[in-house]
């Protein structure tokens, strides 16, 4: 291990140490046990309603995880208990190991003023529907909004995210203040609302005095296991030989101490000052192999969450655009990047027709660099027939763009 306090590395190595520290470098089981054992070394995947084919948690563990069959990350991962869903920034599963660092914003006075708002909106409609909602769970069990009768006729004119009646407006409310927690999404991805006290234990649920500072970097500790490079901006020693990081608002230079060979290291480009931090082990990274696979990436895969890192390490521009008119898309609506070792050799796009259990394969997109072989056009075609079984559709249709590869 070296004891330099910054350490060079190559453009190629940064990108084994991307794919390899997000577990796409090889199959990771093919097993149930495998898919929970996966979650908890990546400690969150990022959630999404939107399902053209596979909603992004499906997609993210079948490129991890051998013969994953779609819905197969809700049916084993929440009866585990071991899942809580929390914003961190945005809508997250994570392991509950990190539940205790969640708790302190989970108070009415350190919220959003939107939500804080809609709390006194709802109970001047509905005085009491906190506890009401919660004595509800209490004496049913698990609930979603429909179950709540009376209260999920009511919808009132105010809105709240995506929630449009008071009974789900209640049981967002209550998740939101840690007081329920999202127990089990069924396959139309409702969710359904246990209390915190009937599905985690006390000492889960024990609120650990934490400075704000040991929050924030066990929370970055906690993101770095989902993706190990993180991104620190300008990095240099000055001249007393202590270390200057760019963007000192979101890191501290204390994370990063020379002498303790377990805390996160900083590498930085070859012939750049941009820095980033990476696990003590990132040197043991490199060591292992990539297989032979081709995978498709989730767009919100942790490899791709820093749009302007993934431009800086693989060369390859890219944008989610769901949420763009077409006539400003430059790569297409749910486009899905691919992966054959440490490159990003592509774009592509896939749709199921639930119906006649069709899956489309369109919009294919090669990046210039690249030119296919017998191993990797294998390892394309490989891919889709997986695809195709983890979906459980009959048929693939594949447009021209992708049956051309093979002449």
């Amino acid at each position: 291990m070296t004891d330099t306090l910054i350490n060079e590395i190559s453009k190629e190595d940064l990108r084994k140490l991307a794919v390899v520290g997000t577990h796409l470098h090889q199959w990771q089981g093919k097993s149930k046990q495998d898919i929970l054992d996966v979650f908890k070394q990546q400690a969150m995947v990022q959630l999404d309603p939107l399902n053209p084919a596979g909603r992004n948690h499906d997609i993210f563990f079948s490129s991890r995880i051998k013969d994953y069959k779609i819905d197969d990350f809700q049916k084993v991962v929440y009866p585990s208990k071991e899942v809580f869903e929390a914003y961190f920034p945005n809508l997250m599963a994570i392991t509950k190991e990190h539940f205790t660092l969640f708790l302190p914003q989970m108070k009415k006075e350190f919220m959003d003023k939107y939500y804080q708002s809609r709390v006194e909106k709802m109970e001047k409609l509905h005085e009491g529907i906190l506890n009401e909602a919660r004595e509800f769970i209490l004496t049913n069990g698990p609930c979603k909004a429909v179950d709540l009768g009376e209260m999920a006729s009511v919808k009132p004119e105010f809105t709240f995210w995506k929630t449009s009646n008071l009974a789900g407006m209640s049981l967002e409310m209550l998740w939101l203040l840690g007081r329920a927690v999202i127990v089990e999404r069924d396959n139309n991805w409702r969710k359904v609302y246990g209390l915190t006290e009937n599905y985690f234990d006390e000492t889960t649920r024990s609120e650990v005095q934490f400075t704000d500072d040991e929050i924030s970097y066990r929370k970055f500790l906690a993101k770095q296991k989902s993706y190990p490079l993180v991104d620190l901006g300008k990095v240099q020693l000055t001249k007393n030989n202590k270390l200057s990081i760019g963007k000192r608002k979101r890191v501290s230079i204390d994370w990063f101490p020379k002498d303790d060979e377990n805390s996160p290291k900083i590498v930085s480009l070859e012939d750049s000052q941009k820095g980033m931090a990476v696990p003590s082990n990132w040197e043991e990274l490199l060591k292992d192999n990539f297989d032979k696979e081709m995978r498709a990436i989730a767009p919100l895969d942790p490899l791709i969450w820093n749009r302007e890192l993934l431009l800086h390490i693989f060369d390859f521009d890219y944008t989610w655009e769901v949420y763009k008119i077409p006539k400003d898309r430059k790569w297409g609506y749910y486009v899905y990047p691919l992966l054959y070792q440490n490159q990003l050799i592509g774009r592509l796009e896939a749709t199921l027709d639930k119906k006649k259990k069709i899956i489309n394969y369109f919009n294919f997109q090669k990046e210039e660099i690249f030119e296919f072989d017998s191993s990797s056009i294998k390892a394309l075609f490989n891919l889709l027939e997986r695809w195709k079984q983890m979906l459980g559709a009959e048929k693939a249709v594949l447009h021209e763009s992708i049956t051309s590869i093979e002449e």
